[in-house]
């Protein structure tokens, strides 16, 4: 005699395999999360690298104002007894300065480092602020996009036209300094101080 069979259980919904279409649905999300994790990586990468180029930027910028505003502080400087008559200020315009001091007190204007005859120049053409010692020029700080210096009394009002004359060079109390860099991938950075010579 046959068995008849038996109707099987329905499967309960733990029992059940995930269909082509639940697993399609499923990899399409993840793809989608996946994706928008590595945009959020890859944006965030790109904004770190251009931030610490910036940083780098200003760090190089600051380096360089402040080499020359300790030599301009100087300029001038005549401790030796007796004094040898140093001329704080041999040449001076709008991209040029020249100083000079005798930081050593040995009476002699020295050119090996640290000079004591510096001349800053600003290259529109090269964006290059230059330093030469006396030995010859060397940049200390590109991708200048403006640079300029200006002279006052100490009044503080501005010493006009420049290049300065021999007699408004005597009368330069404070020297503005500004300047705008640009690097790569980054805004304009401006940077503009008054140095005031401890000498005049």
């Amino acid at each position: 005699m046959k068995n008849p069979r038996l109707p099987s259980a329905p499967r309960t919904p733990r029992e059940r395999g995930m269909t082509l279409i639940e697993i399609l649905i499923t990899t399409v999300i993840l793809v989608g999360v996946i994706l928008i994790v590595m945009t959020i990586l890859i944006h965030s990468s790109k904004l770190h690298s251009k931030t610490m180029r910036r940083v780098e930027s200003q760090g190089d910028a600051r380096q360089a104002v402040s080499l020359l505003s300790t030599e301009i502080r100087q300029a001038g400087a005549d401790p030796h007894n007796p004094p040898i008559g140093v001329v704080p200020i041999v040449a001076a315009d709008s991209v040029t300065l020249h100083v000079r001091s005798d930081l050593n007190a040995d009476g002699v204007i020295e050119t090996a480092e640290p000079s004591e005859d510096v001349t800053y120049f600003y290259n529109a053409g090269t964006r290059t602020l230059t330093r030469d010692p006396g030995s010859g020029a060397s940049t200390v700080l590109a991708n200048v996009s403006a640079m300029a210096f200006s002279y006052f009394d100490a009044a503080g009002n501005p010493l006009l036209p420049v290049p300065l004359t021999t007699a408004n060079a005597a009368l330069v109390h404070s020297i503005g300094v500004s300047l705008t860099t640009v690097g790569r991938d980054s805004l304009p950075l401006n940077l503009s101080t008054t140095i005031t010579l401890r000498n005049q």
